[in-house]
């Protein structure tokens, strides 16, 4: 049992999936920058502070994660001046091999883990040039015989310096968790982003973000900007984890569709690859 608990808390991202436990990028788009992307704008999972978009759209992804955890995410985004989005998502793991002390032994059994959560993201400018956002999630977990819930909030803000930098700040996993009826904090999540708008249509993004607890994490990524066909690299490094991703995305009248794959360094976690797949449908 302790050895199986070793793999589902070694996928710990700062993306926060519930709770102190499982932490799991929400969409393709993230995870093919490597949870790169708090000045992007573009991500409330990232930094609620959104930038305004011209269509409201309709996103669902079919995602894959580490360990052959399965799950899906809903989004409805809309607003131009006031952007709000509402999402829905959850996680799922059945047929996981229970071990005693001695994960060299035949499985004592097996267990499943599942995971829904819900959030609501609002940004403004409040009459400044700037962004501003914030986001309530509530959590339910269920881990073998344990059950956890909880609600966290983010904030976040994005400062455009001229049409190269754009600045991003956030403060994640405010909140509490509910665990056999005792509450607890979470621990909080800190970040600083830059993106930097190059010419050809390149926007190179770098993140910094302390986790409690955790140390820093830091992350570099890419993204383009072209009509149809944009393409998506990432990078993350810190002192237990190295990872490396890669996406794309393909415009077609009203529909885009973006994959993204994960690779990780930690072949404990199995030899099956990360992937996400959404499909957006812009109304």
């Amino acid at each position: 049992m302790k050895f199986i608990l070793s793999i589902i808390f070694a996928v710990s991202f700062s993306w926060g999936i519930g709770l102190k436990g499982l932490i799991i990028p929400p969409n393709a788009h993230v995870l093919s920058t490597a949870g790169t992307g708090i000045a992007g704008g573009i991500s409330p999972g990232l930094n609620p502070a959104m930038n305004v978009s011209k269509h409201s759209y309709i996103q669902f992804s079919l995602n894959r994660w580490l360990g052959d955890i399965k799950g899906s995410h809903t989004a409805f985004h809309w607003g131009q001046n006031i952007p709000q989005a509402i999402s829905i998502q959850s996680w799922n793991a059945e047929d996981i091999p229970e071990y005693g002390d001695k994960p060299d032994s035949s499985p004592l059994g097996t267990f499943g883990v599942h995971y829904v959560s819900a959030a609501y993201t609002i940004s403004h400018h409040l009459g400044t040039p700037y962004r501003f956002g914030a986001r309530i999630q509530a959590n339910y977990n269920h881990l073998y015989i344990e059950s956890m819930s909880g609600i966290t909030l983010d904030a976040g803000a994005l400062f455009p310096l001229g049409s190269f930098m754009t600045i991003g700040m956030v403060v994640r996993n405010l909140g509490y968790e509910d665990t056999n009826n005792l509450m607890a904090k979470l621990p909080g999540e800190i970040g600083l982003g830059f993106e930097f708008k190059l010419p050809l249509k390149i926007s190179v993004l770098t993140d910094a973000i302390y986790l409690s607890g955790k140390g820093t994490d830091f992350r570099i990524g890419a993204r383009t900007h072209f009509k149809w066909l944009n393409v998506y690299a990432g990078t993350s490094i810190s002192e237990k984890r190295n990872a490396q991703a890669l996406g794309f995305s393909f415009k077609y009248q009203k529909w885009l569709i973006s994959y993204g794959i994960y690779h990780h360094e930690n072949s404990i976690l199995g030899p099956t690859l990360p992937q996400f797949l959404d499909i957006r449908r812009y109304l």
